[in-house]
């Protein structure tokens, strides 16, 4: 039984040029397994082997696209738009990946094989001859070892590229790899790849952009041991800013400016020795007989001397061939011609088939000694007699040997990847399938909101400094896969707030394909915003006569619940976007002279609170001890859309003593509009709109005015912006719980008290009794002030319905 054992280079090689489906040429090399006349001989398929002659891009199928990448990227990063970036990053190079194969198409291959089968039908050939009905077989040569490199663009110092252990294969030799063992002697290695130096750490901060992806950086891995069997090798790794750039320019011209190199070693057999002996045993017989008869004892170098005289007499022919292509062929030719032990032994195993053979008993043969060298090789104890039967072997002597060697043979096949230049041309649109370039963060972009707190924190030592604010509150929220956002909250508390303090909470950006029932007025970068101002206790109406602060709603929300969509990046949480009135500080435009004069002022803020109660009036008055110290007042409403409109109105008290009467005046009702600063114009009794009247010994006991005018006036005032009333125009009126004071006096007994009836009814003073002349000039000042305020307010609120005084 014979079995295909490997390809024979001593037959030779045959080359076949095929053209391929997209009109490439391929060249194809074939060697003869070193069995196909013996397989032949038993009716068995000669086998033929196509040797890898070439490296390409590998395509999925024999006609897809290339298995090929270039992604050129750069890009420009920071910590606010893109995750997992500190400070600012700048990134520029290139991303290389491709496949190569040594396997021919399947169509090229189907017409090599039928020019070989056309070439070798019936042919005799010992080696490439196909005579059998059985069908040849097509393989693939063995391959021992595959070592893969790709060229290097990187220069080094001197223009060259550096050199790293990556040897060329060993010269031969049936031990050798062909390629050389680390730390082992060989051939000089040869440059091909130079790697990045990957042990820094890639940083991205503050300080400085560091990378170790240098401009001329270049690591591919896949380089290295590669496919035995004709499959595929792949190849990816980063490159630098320069070869990604000249990658791309390269591979649209007719060659690429990389080169795939495979190292490959194949073993092949080759013939190391033809051996031939041919003869007449007659003559060998009767020269055996001949010396037999004069010797008793055989040895082996007696053997050898009397074959050596058969030669030269020319009984023996002895025909050898070596050849001294294969690797050791010299030693081998020096090694017989100096030992024949070879052709002896040859000759001896045909010599005990024919002329050595025991003889019948019959037959009485020539008598030798017992032992020798014949006991030896022929495996008997005993002597033998020379003895020729001529009916029983045949007369020529033929022997014929072909002894085969097996070694490993080195190949070298590499090629660059013309086929995409071939590609592009035919059809320019591919090119956005192997080629792109990317800016890179796209992928790795984030939603980042800056919140900033603005509030007056409460100063403890002064009490009407500040805002009454426990703490700030943000939540910014984010659409999660499902749609539902997802929120983040933050405190903003006067212990661990300064005026470089913010909170910048961030979330990865997703696509509208991401997520799923996503809120209707949702973009990718759109966050929702909801604000809280979480204010304290305001302090008791009689804790400071200085401060009034009220606070209308302990938590006020600046956005809806849903939260408030925006795309601004950076957010205000302000404590005065919860509807604030804030009026101060207050003073008085006049100079109270002495403890008896007390003015006290009364204000009232337009609108109703969030719950539609009414809101309180509010009182100041100014002594002569506290006259230079000013008044404050502030509400906290809630109400975001809150105007801060109010109305104030004055009354100066003149006290009396046991035995003389004091005097009272109210001046009218005051709008005011706005927040800030305000000067409270104290009217002079005879000013129009104001009501005296004379306080009794009773009253100026009392510091605060007991009685009010019989009328009161003040102007009408539109509502703020978003009061419940609608908007429309309405007097304002005396507020509730002031004193009121009837037209006439009721009737009353007599009660004497010190000397003073107190049921006497008020007697308004005379015209002229504090001074006429002065003050009819105030109170033409006081009207023209008033009529220029009441135009400004007019200017200022759009409304003509201001009274005018």
């Amino acid at each position: 039984m014979v079995d295909a054992v490997g390809p024979v280079f001593t037959g030779g090689f045959e080359e076949f040029v095929v053209n391929g489906e997209s009109g490439e040429q391929y060249t194809i090399l074939y060697l003869p397994d070193r069995n196909n006349d013996q397989l032949q001989r038993e009716g068995k398929a000669p086998v033929y082997y196509w040797v890898p002659g070439q490296v390409r891009l590998a395509r999925f199928g024999d006609t897809g696209d290339f298995k090929f990448r270039h992604i050129h990227f750069v890009g420009v990063m920071d910590e606010q738009t893109h995750v997992g970036v500190e400070g600012r990053a700048e990134v520029v190079g290139g991303l290389l990946s491709f496949t190569t194969t040594s396997r021919y198409p399947t169509s090229v291959l189907k017409q090599a094989e039928e020019q070989l089968l056309n070439k070798f039908r019936g042919n005799n050939d010992r080696y490439w001859g196909w005579r059998t009905q059985a069908a040849p077989m097509f393989r693939i040569a063995p391959i021992r070892d595959n070592r893969t490199a790709i060229t290097n663009l990187t220069p080094g110092r001197n223009g060259t590229a550096p050199a790293e252990n990556i040897s060329a294969p060993a010269g031969g030799g049936a031990t050798s790899g062909g390629i050389t063992p680390p730390g082992e002697s060989g051939a000089a290695p040869r440059s091909l790849v130079r790697r990045a130096d990957l042990s820094k750490r890639v940083i991205h901060g503050r300080a400085n952009n560091e990378s170790n992806l240098e401009a001329w950086a270049w690591e591919l891995q896949g380089q290295g041991p590669g496919s035995v069997t004709g499959g595929e090798n792949a190849f990816a790794g980063l490159v630098g800013a320069y070869p990604s750039e000249l990658i791309w320019a390269g591979f649209r011209g007719a060659a690429s400016p990389i080169v795939a190199t495979q190292y490959l070693t194949l073993p092949v057999w080759s013939q190391e020795i033809w051996l031939k002996i041919t003869g007449n045993w007659d003559r060998i017989f009767q020269h055996f007989s001949a010396h037999a008869n004069a010797k008793y004892l055989w040895f082996a170098g007696d053997v050898k001397a009397e074959f050596n005289n058969l030669r030269i007499n020319g009984d023996i022919k002895v025909e050898m061939a070596i050849d001294g292509t294969i690797p050791g062929a010299e030693n081998i030719e020096k090694e017989i011609n100096k030992r024949i032990e070879l052709i002896s032994q040859k000759f001896m195993d045909e010599a005990a088939k024919r002329i050595f053979e025991p003889a019948p008993p019959t037959v009485e043969p020539a008598q030798a000694p017992s032992g020798g060298i014949f006991s030896s090789i022929f495996g008997y104890g005993g002597g033998f007699a020379l003895k020729y039967r001529r009916d029983q072997t045949k007369l020529d002597l033929k022997y014929e040997e072909t002894r085969y060697h097996r070694y490993l043979q080195p190949t070298t096949i590499s090629s660059s990847f013309e086929g995409i230049y071939n590609e592009l041309k035919r059809d320019p649109d591919a090119e956005k399938k192997y080629f792109v370039r990317l800016i890179m963060g796209d992928l790795s972009r984030k939603v980042t909101r800056i919140v900033k707190p603005i509030v007056n924190w409460p100063d403890p030592s002064k009490s009407w400094v500040g805002e009454p604010v426990a703490f700030l509150s943000a939540e910014i929220g984010y659409p999660g896969p499902t749609g539902s956002k997802q929120w983040m909250a933050h405190v903003f508390q006067s212990t661990d707030t300064t005026d470089q303090t913010n909170w910048s909470p961030a979330f990865a950006l997703r696509q509208k394909d991401e997520v799923s029932n996503p809120p209707d007025d949702w973009e990718p970068d759109v966050t929702y915003v909801r604000r809280r101002v979480h204010l304290t206790e305001p302090m008791g109406i009689t804790d400071n006569p200085l401060v009034k602060v009220d606070v209308e709603k302990n938590v006020v929300d600046l956005d809806p619940e849903g939260g408030t969509p925006t795309t601004d990046n950076v957010l205000e949480v302000r404590a005065d976007s919860a509807g604030k009135l804030e009026v101060g500080p207050i003073d008085i435009d006049v100079v109270l002279q002495d403890n008896t004069q007390v003015v006290t002022v009364e204000f009232k803020a337009s609108g109703h609170k969030h719950d539609g109660s009414e809101r309180p009036v509010v009182r100041f008055q100014w002594k002569f001890d506290d006259q230079s110290s000013p008044r404050y007042w502030e509400i906290f409403t809630g109400q975001t859309d809150y105007a801060p409109i109010y109305d104030y109105r004055v009354t100066v008290d003149v006290k009396g003593t046991l035995f003389s009467r004091g005097m009272a005046w109210t001046g009218p009702w005051t709008s005011g509009l706005g927040n800030g600063p305000l000067m409270v114009h104290v009217p002079s009794p005879d000013e129009a709109g104001v009501n005296t009247r004379r306080m009794e010994p009773r009253q100026v006991a009392v510091e605060s005015p007991v009685g009010q005018p019989v009328e009161e006036s003040k102007p009408s005032t539109s509502a703020p912006p978003g009061d419940e009333s609608g908007g429309t125009t309405s007097p304002i009126t005396a507020p509730p719980g002031s004193p009121r004071t009837e037209s006439v006096p009721e009737k009353k007994e007599e009660h004497i008290v010190a000397g003073y009836n107190v049921n006497q009814p008020r007697v308004e003073a005379p015209p002229g009794e504090f001074g006429e002349t002065k003050t009819t000039k105030k109170t033409a000042r006081t009207k023209k002030t008033v009529a220029e305020k009441t135009e400004k307010l007019e200017e200022l609120t759009g409304d003509k319905s201001w009274v005018k005084l």
